[in-house]
């Protein structure tokens, strides 16, 4: 079975944080059915959540 990631290890991706736009680099990937980025293991969102640019995820806040 191959999993694909959008991310790698070492990107930098914005997440919505305590109702802030906050930028990470990934420093871990987990998988359980789904793709979850984190910065350790113990912080992961889950992959439809973290967007490449700022722009982007202000795009799917606005988003209807």
């Amino acid at each position: 079975m191959e999993i694909s990631t959008k991310f790698a290890i070492g990107d930098k991706v914005w997440k919505i944080h305590d109702s802030k736009a906050v930028c990470f680099e990934i420093g871990c990937i987990l998988y359980d059915g789904a793709v979850y980025y984190g910065e350790t293991r113990y912080d992961v969102t889950i992959s439809t959540q973290c967007f490449a640019t700022k722009e982007e995820l202000i795009k799917y806040i606005t988003s209807e």
